[in-house]
């Protein structure tokens, strides 16, 4: 069951109405609870109604008493998605979806998108950008006129987060936000908010960078951090003496002459953006990433078994990216928020950065008719509240240098940066979750933060 109580003195009007509804069914065997809470299209517009938005509470395994809500990434993800896979903790967990997400009424996702991935998958990195594209557009003509569109922001995630949690009767709470979640969480701190004593940043994506131009520098930050801790281990450079230029080899062959491989029924043609695009992505996860230095130096020496590898699983992890997301929201977040401040990923960029920066996002804005935001959604956010920044050293999306750029505003930052890690590092680490733990329960101590300088080895293998 859902558990409420009044809503704290002084909140009255920042309270989200709740109600509870049935789990949907991929939640149904997860022991939680599923609620429905009522919140304004825009609270600063209040003559412009409501909307609803869905959330899950996972209760707390004791003692600590202080709730975390927690955001996934994005924009476009569903946090309830997560509770199935994240455990209980110590502390209740308030799993907040953003808007077009979940199981609330409007759903954002864009099955014409999705259907456009699938028969483009193994295409031309070009070619399967068009095909993407009118996926896109077919889906903003058809949600043309749906309000909530043109609401969605992260400004009003973070005020419905507030809403949900002062709607269940918390009064101090924490919030845990992963990659683009950790944006909600800037946000969340840009303005005085009730009950928040707390933060924990996961994947550090702060309002104010460029995102053209991060993609640029996290994704060679991330090759050249692979190159080096591959360089440092004796059974990785037995495998590949220099992943970095081992990259850059086949990013020129693959220009000059596509390959082809057939896996799965998929007819994957490699170019040298196909190529950059699943290397970027496999380096999200130190348990696919393991295998790069060996499948990339396969490549090269034209072994098809390797080639097949990187083909098969390259597409799976491409399939499963583009499905974790609601493209609606993700674009009506991503065209008002981030289109306004994009300068272009620059020039004199490395052969990797400039294949994974080759398709501008502005030119996918245009159907969804999003109006620019303004300052302060790009703004550099000042805030004294206690947040934990945590990030992976090989994560090719919210590098730590993001998380340090970030702090130098955050008087009460703490910064941790686990090594063997990619994107995401608190879920399945007991030395990052003790850390959260004692944030939680005391966001204003100081934490020993000891056991991430030994980090996770990397085990370095061939597939």
């Amino acid at each position: 069951m859902l558990v409420t109580s009044s809503v704290p003195e002084g909140a009255a009007g920042i309270a989200a109405e709740i109600r509870q509804v049935d789990c949907p069914d991929d939640l149904a065997d997860v022991d939680v609870a599923c609620g429905i809470a009522t919140v304004p299209l825009d609270r600063q517009k209040p003559g412009l109604g409501d909307t609803e938005v869905s959330f899950v509470t996972m209760a707390g395994t004791g003692p600590i008493a202080r709730p975390m809500a927690v955001l996934q990434g994005g924009p476009g993800g569903a946090s309830s998605g997560l509770a199935r896979w994240f455990p209980p903790r110590r502390f209740p967990q308030v799993y907040v979806d953003q808007r077009g997400t979940g199981f609330a009424p409007i759903d954002f996702n864009c099955g014409e998108f999705d259907s456009a991935v699938e028969e483009s998958a193994g295409e031309p990195a070009a070619e399967a950008v068009e095909a993407l594209n009118e996926g896109l557009i077919e889906c903003a003509v058809r949600l043309a006129g749906v309000s909530l569109l043109d609401h969605t922001t992260t400004a009003n995630h973070a005020n419905d987060v507030e809403a949900i949690m002062v709607g269940l009767g918390y009064d101090d709470w924490t919030a845990y936000g992963v990659s683009y979640g950790s944006t909600i969480g800037f946000a969340l701190m840009a303005d005085e908010r009730n009950g928040l004593t707390g933060l924990v940043l996961d994947g550090v994506y702060p309002p104010d960078l460029d995102i053209e131009a991060g993609y640029a520098r996290s994704a060679q930050h991330s090759l050249d951090a692979m190159t080096a801790a591959c360089g440092d281990n004796a059974q990785c450079a037995e495998f590949n003496a220099d992943v970095g230029a081992s990259v850059e080899r086949l990013l020129e062959r693959f220009a000059a002459e596509p390959v082809g491989v057939t896996v799965d029924g998929f007819d994957v043609l490699f170019d040298d953006v196909r190529l950059a695009e699943y290397v970027f992505l496999l380096s999200y996860s130190e348990r696919q990433m393991r295998y790069l230095p060996a499948v990339l130096a396969g490549i090269e020496a034209d072994d098809g078994e390797s080639l097949r590898w990187l083909a098969r699983t390259g597409v799976s992890t491409l399939l499963s990216a583009y499905g974790a997301n609601d493209e609606a929201t993700y674009y009506a977040v991503t065209c008002h928020d981030r289109l306004p401040f994009i300068d272009g990923p620059g020039e004199d960029l490395s052969p990797y950065a400039a294949a994974v920066a080759s398709a501008p996002i502005g030119e996918s804005c245009d159907p969804w008719g999003q109006s620019p935001a303004a300052a302060p959604a790009g703004d550099v956010v000042v805030s004294d509240l206690p947040v934990l920044l945590l990030s992976g050293q090989f994560d090719p999306i919210t590098p730590a240098m993001f998380a340090k750029e970030a702090a130098r505003t955050l008087s009460g930052a703490t910064l941790v940066t686990q090594n063997g890690r990619g994107h995401g590092i608190w879920f399945g680490n007991d030395c990052i979750g003790g850390i959260v733990e004692s944030f939680v329960a005391d966001p204003g101590r100081p934490l020993d933060i000891g056991c991430a300088d030994v980090g996770v080895p990397v085990e370095w293998a061939q597939p």
